[in-house]
C-alpha cells in the first residue's frame, strides 16, 4: 500500500505542478493484472474481474499462466466479466476437458469402434508408446477459437485492446517462453498444457507445456510491459503442503512438475502492489464441476479488500472505459485454405472433408462444422485452425493437424452374465502398408471367442467410396429349451468370409453391397439333455453364398448412452445354392453318415429402427421396432434368435427384454420397443425397458427345436434396473420378467462389448 499511496500523492502533485499543462500531456501509471494459473481454480479470476470492473479498474496490462491466461487473454480482447461469467456458467467442461466428440460428428466406417476399448496404446517403429497426454485438447482449443472468431494471427498482442502477455515453457530447452505475437488460442493453449494431463503444444521448434512449471505468477513480465502499479490474482498451488497430502502418484507427480513454479512465485508476490488470494482450500484443481462455485468464491475474496481497490480507483481518477472487441463480424471472406503440418495425409483430403471453398463467404459456425468433419474421420488426434488476414480483407484459414499415430492396440474387458467373461484385444492400422485404408483385426478371448477382420480402402478423397474385405467368426452357446424346459446349450460356431462396396452420402448414412460365402454349425454342447424326439440336431451345417444390400443411417449422438437421435438399418440379404445337412449321431443305429437336406434359396429381411429424445435433462426416452422376414426356408441358420439386452456384432441376434439370450427362434417376427432412461447423477441412469413380440410363422413342419422355441402369436418382456457410463464401460444391472413362463431374469455386464 505504501508505492499506492506515493504514487497516489505523485499523481496529485503532477496535476498541481502542471495546472497550465495540457492534460493530454500528463502521464497516468498503467496498471498491470496478473493472473496465475491453477486449473479449475483459476476460474476465480472471473470472480475477481466482476468487482474491479465494479470499482471502476480497468487494466492498462494484462499477464497470465494457465488459467490466468484463458480468462486473461479473453478479456484483453475486449470479453467483460460478466459476458465471461456467462461462458462459465454454460461451458460443459466434462466436454470440453476432453477429446470426445460425438457419435453423429464420425465417419460410418468408426462410429462402432469410437468407445470400445479401455486402454489405447500407439506403436511407433513397431514399438509400444505411451501418449504424451490424456487429453490433445481438441474440443477446449476450437472452443476458445470460437470465442476469438475472426481474431487473426497477430503481430503483436500489445495491439489487443488491452495488452497481454502469456507464459509457457518449452520441454526441449528448458527455456520459459513469453507469447507476445502470433495466434492468441494456439498460445494460451500452450501456456495451459499442464504435463501428462495434456499433451505438449508444438509451434515451430518448441515444445511447449504449462508456464506454470517455471512462472505460474508473471509479475516481471508485467512490469517489463510498463506496468507501474500490480494488481496480482494468486490461486495456484497451497503453501501448507504435508505428507499425508502426497501420497498418491498423481498428487507427487502435479507438485514435483511445479515445484520451481511454486518458488518463483513466492519471489514475484513481493512485487505485487495489490494482493488478492481467493480462499479456494476446500477445491481441487480439477474441480470444474464447482465452477461457479469456485467464480463466487473469487469475487468474495476480491470484495474483503474492495475498499483497496475503489481506493486505488480513485486516487487515479479511473473514469470507466467500455472495452470494444477488436473483432465482431461473424462472416469473412475465404482467400485460402493452407494445411499445416501434413506427413501421410495428402492436403486435398483435409480440404475435401472441410467442404469449404476458397472465395466464399464462411462463417465461425462453417468452420467448426469443417472441423468436426476433418477430426470425426478418426485419422487425425487434433484438428484446429487459425486465421491470417490478408490485405484484401480476406482471411487465409491454416488448418493445423496432428496426425493419429497409424497403428494402435487396443484392449477392452467385459463381463456378462449371459456370455461370461472375455478380453477384446484390436489391432488397427490407418494408412498402414497400404495408402488410403483402415485395417482392424479384433480377437475375443473369451468363453464365447469370437474373431473379425475389416479392411477398408477409401477411393477418393472425401472418404465417401470403399472397397472392403472381411472375416467373422464366433462360437456361442445357444440355449435349448423343449416343451418349456430348459434342455442346456448348444455350440454356434459362425463363420463368413467376403468383400463388398461401400459409400457414404453424409457422415451418418451409408448404402452397402457385398458378396459373401457363409458357413453355419451348430452341434450339442456336453450339457445338453438328449431326447430321442431330437437325434438329429446333432452337428447340423449349412453353407451358402450370399448377396447382400444394406442401408443404415445414424444421428444418434452416444454409442451406448443416446440422448438423440435417429437409428435405422436395413439389410436384405439373398441366399444361394444352400447345403444343409446333419452329421451322423453316434448314439443312435444310423448308417449313413450324412443327411443331406433339401434347401432353397431364401432371402432374409431385417428393419431395426430406434428413436432417442429427451424431453427433460433427467430423462431420455427411446422407441423402436424391429421386423425379421425370412422367405420360404426351413433351416436353422435363417432364423431369428430372440432375447437378452446385449450389444455387441453378431449375425440374425434381436435383443428382447425379459428373455435370456438366444433363448426363443422364429423366421418371421416383429418386436415394438420402448424404454427410458432417468439420469440419477452425471453418468448413472435408471432404467426401464419394455417389448411385445409378434410370431408371423405359419408354417407347423419345422423340427421340434425351432417349435418348442418359438413365439407363439405375442409375447411381452420388461426390465428394468441400473445402467452407468464407467471409465471402463457402461454398466448395467436390471431385472426382467415376461408372460412365456413368468420366471424373473437378470441382466449383469460391465466392459465394452465386443
Amino acid at each position: 500500500m505504501k508505492k499506492i499511496a506515493l504514487l497516489s500523492f505523485a499523481i496529485l502533485l503532477s496535476f498541481t505542478i502542471a495546472a497550465q499543462e495540457p492534460t493530454d500531456t500528463i502521464k497516468k501509471p498503467k496498471i498491470g493484472l496478473v493472473l496465475s494459473g491453477g486449473g479449475a481454480k483459476g476460474l476465480a479470476h472471473i470472480g475477481v474481474l466482476k468487482v474491479l470492473e465494479e470499482a471502476g479498474i480497468k487494466p492498462d496490462i494484462i499477464t497470465g499462466t494457465s488459467m490466468g491466461a484463458i480468462i486473461g487473454g479473453l478479456y484483453a480482447i475486449g470479453y467483460s466479466a460478466e459476458q465471461l461469467s456467462t461462458i462459465n456458467t454454460y461451458a460443459d467442461w466434462n466436454i470440453l476437458l476432453s477429446d470426445h466428440l460425438a457419435l453423429d460428428k464420425i465417419i460410418m466406417e468408426e462410429k462402432y469402434e469410437s468407445r470400445r476399448y479401455i486402454v489405447r496404446i500407439p506403436i511407433r517403429n513397431y514399438k509400444f508408446k505411451l501418449p504424451s497426454g490424456v487429453i490433445e485438447g481438441q474440443q477446449l482449443e476450437n472452443f476458445f477459437s470460437s470465442l476469438t472468431w475472426p481474431l487473426p494471427i497477430q503481430e503483436n498482442f500489445n495491439n489487443l485492446s488491452i495488452p497481454f502477455h502469456c507464459m509457457a515453457v518449452d520441454l526441449i530447452s528448458g527455456k520459459t517462453i513469453e507469447f507476445e505475437s502470433g495466434d492468441l488460442v494456439e498460445s494460451i493453449r500452450a501456456s495451459m498444457s499442464i504435463p501428462s494431463i495434456f499433451s505438449p503444444q508444438i509451434i515451430d521448434t518448441l515444445l511447449l507445456v504449462d508456464g506454470g512449471v517455471t512462472k505460474n505468477f508473471p509479475v516481471q513480465q508485467a512490469i517489463d510491459m510498463g506496468a507501474d502499479i500490480i494488481i496480482g490474482v494468486y490461486v495456484g498451488f497451497e503453501e501448507n503442503v504435508t505428507q499425508e497430502d502426497l501420497f498418491s502418484l498423481s498428487e507427487v507427480l502435479s507438485r514435483s512438475t511445479v515445484i520451481g513454479g511454486i518458488n518463483d512465485s513466492r519471489e514475484q508476490m513481493k512485487k505485487v502492489d495489490l494482493l488478492i488470494l481467493p480462499k479456494l482450500e476446500e477445491f481441487s484443481s480439477a474441480d470444474f464441476v464447482k465452477a461457479k462455485k469456485i467464480e463466487l468464491e473469487g469475487e468474495m475474496s476480491a470484495r474483503e479488500k474492495y475498499d483497496e481497490i475503489k481506493k486505488l480507483a480513485d486516487s487515479l481518477k479511473v473514469k470507466e472505459k467500455h472495452i470494444e472487441r477488436l473483432y465482431k463480424n461473424d462472416s469473412i471472406k475465404l482467400n485460402r485454405i493452407i494445411v499445416e503440418n501434413p506427413r501421410f495425409i495428402k492436403d486435398d483430403f483435409v480440404i475435401g472433408q472441410s467442404k469449404l471453398k476458397e472465395g466464399d463467404y464462411i462463417t465461425r459456425s462453417d468452420v467448426n462444422k469443417s472441423i468436426d468433419r476433418i477430426y470425426g474421420t478418426q485419422y487425425f488426434s487434433k484438428v484446429s485452425y487459425k486465421l491470417n488476414k490478408q490485405t484484401d480483407q480476406s482471411y487465409d484459414l491454416i488448418f493445423k493437424i496432428k496426425e493419429r499415430t497409424r497403428a494402435f492396440l487396443n484392449v477392452g474387458l467385459r463381463y456378462d452374465n449371459q456370455q461370461g467373461a472375455g478380453a477384446n484385444i484390436n489391432l488397427t492400422l490407418r494408412n498402414y502398408l497400404i495408402p488410403s485404408s483402415h485395417v482392424l483385426a479384433s480377437f475375443n478371448f473369451a468363453e464365447n471367442p469370437a474373431f473379425r477382420f475389416e479392411l477398408n480402402k477409401y477411393i477418393g478423397n472425401k472418404l465417401k467410396h470403399i472397397n472392403y474385405y472381411f472375416v467373422n467368426w464366433y462360437n456361442d452357446k445357444l440355449p435349448f429349451y423343449f416343451e418349456g424346459n430348459d434342455m442346456g446349450t448348444y455350440n454356434r460356431n459362425y463363420f463368413d468370409l467376403g468383400l463388398g462396396f461401400k459409400h457414404s452420402f453424409t457422415l451418418n448414412q451409408q448404402l452397402g453391397i457385398n458378396f459373401r460365402f457363409k458357413k453355419d454349425r451348430i452341434s450339442p454342447h456336453q450339457n445338453l439333455k438328449t431326447y430321442m424326439s431330437v437325434p438329429n440336431l446333432e452337428k447340423y451345417t449349412i453353407e451358402s453364398w450370399v448377396y447382400n444390400a444394406y442401408y443404415c443411417l445414424n444421428t444418434t449422438d452416444e454409442l451406448y448412452f443416446p440422448k438423440k437421435g435417429v437409428k435405422l438399418d436395413f439389410k436384405y440379404n439373398y441366399h444361394f445354392n444352400p447345403t444343409a445337412y446333419y452329421k451322423k449321431s453316434d448314439n443312435l443305429p444310423i448308417t449313413e453318415e450324412l443327411f443331406t437336406l433339401d434347401v432353397k434359396p431364401y432371402a432374409t429381411h431385417l428393419f431395426n429402427a430406434n428413436y432417442y429424445y429427451s424431453p427433460f435433462q433427467f430423462a431420455t426416452l427411446n422407441i423402436g421396432a424391429t421386423v425379421s422376414v425370412t422367405s420360404d426356408n426351413n433351416n436353422l441358420s435363417s432364423y431369428s434368435l430372440i432375447g437378452g439386452l446385449h450389444n455387441d456384432i453378431r449375425t440374425n441376434y434381436i435383443p428382447f427384454a425379459g428373455l435370456s439370450f438366444g433363448e426363443l427362434a422364429t423366421s418371421n417376427v416383429a418386436i415394438i420397443k420402448s424404454g427410458i432412461n432417468f439420469k440419477i447423477t452425471s453418468n448413472i441412469y435408471l432404467a426401464v425397458y419394455g417389448n411385445i413380440g409378434f410370431d408371423a410363422n405359419t408354417r407347423d413342419d419345422m423340427i421340434t427345436f425351432i417349435e418348442k422355441s418359438s413365439i407363439k402369436a405375442y409375447k411381452t418382456g420388461y426390465a428394468s434396473g441400473i445402467r452407468a457410463d464407467l471409465p471402463i464401460g457402461p454398466f448395467q444391472f436390471l431385472i426382467g420378467d415376461n408372460d412365456f413362463d413368468g420366471n424373473a431374469r437378470w441382466y449383469f455386464s460391465l466392459g465394452f462389448p465386443f
